[in-house]
């Protein structure tokens, strides 16, 4: 690449010039031509190419004037570029944020309206669904359904802590989805989250506190000899409790299947 410049350069020299054209103003021009072509900086060759020339340039001038307008054009490459960067970053910065409002805009369109009728005394509540709610609704569908709490706990099956510690995570795991919900999805007795609340406040929370201690009591009481499931077998209420899981496992299979119905799936 050297080499073809020069000789393109040594035919400018050879070739008759107009008298506008100045030393100076070639050697500019040289520089420009590199920068525009990415050819690296060639200070010391530019210098021993006029070297020798009629216009008494010494060589500190050639190299003042090839490096500096080398420099003054390189900025020019740069902040062309920088410039162009920004205008492609905001273009690709405004889809984006146009994208996302288009989603926010489907995810907040009413869709339809849904009737459910929950338990814990809390009846028929009618619903404005959108999207959002939808996918809130089949967050706490999966999260309730793949509890121990709502399977069948046959009388010689599982243990009654298990049960227990399975609902009470339900409160941790609600709070949790109904946060990345965001405040859209409510918490008026109208809306996804407000009939979550309602199922863990009206539902959960009074047969958690009634039994979760009396369990606890009974607990602490067992030999180191004695199994956690004989020791469960042993307590007087042992089957009350199981009777409660059962008729809140009910309830709670009726709470998935609205939930359902919410999550149209």
């Amino acid at each position: 690449m050297v080499l073809g410049s020069a000789v393109s350069v040594l035919a400018q020299i050879s070739a008759p010039k107009s008298p506008q054209i100045t030393l100076e103003t070639e050697i500019k021009s040289l520089a420009q031509s590199d920068v525009k072509d990415a050819v690296p900086r060639r200070t010391d060759f530019i210098v021993e190419l006029y070297s020798n020339n009629s216009q008494n340039l010494s060589s500190p001038d050639i190299r003042r004037i090839y490096d500096g307008e080398f420099s003054r054009q390189a900025r020019k490459k740069h902040d062309r570029r920088v410039r162009w960067l920004a205008v492609v970053s905001a273009i690709i910065l405004s889809c984006l944020a146009l994208a996302a409002w288009s989603i926010r805009k489907k995810n907040l369109a009413i869709l339809k309206q849904v009737s459910v009728t929950l338990p814990f005394g809390i009846g028929t509540v009618e619903l404005d669904i959108r999207q959002v709610e939808r996918n809130v609704a089949w967050s706490l569908y999966v999260e309730l359904v793949t509890r121990i709490a709502i399977q069948p706990l046959e009388s010689d099956q599982g243990l009654l802590r298990e049960a227990l510690t399975s609902l009470y995570s339900l409160f941790g795991t609600t709070r949790q989805i109904l946060k990345e919900g965001g405040s859209v999805v409510g918490v008026s007795p109208k809306s996804v989250g407000g009939i979550a609340i309602a199922v863990l406040n009206q539902g959960l929370r009074p047969f958690l506190a009634e039994w979760h201690p009396a369990l606890e009591e009974w607990e602490a009481k067992r030999p180191s000899t004695v199994s956690r499931k004989q020791h469960e077998k042993d307590w007087w209420k042992e089957s009350q409790l199981r009777n409660k899981l059962e008729n809140l496992r009910q309830d709670l299979g009726k709470y998935a299947e609205e939930l359902a119905k919410i999550a149209n799936v």
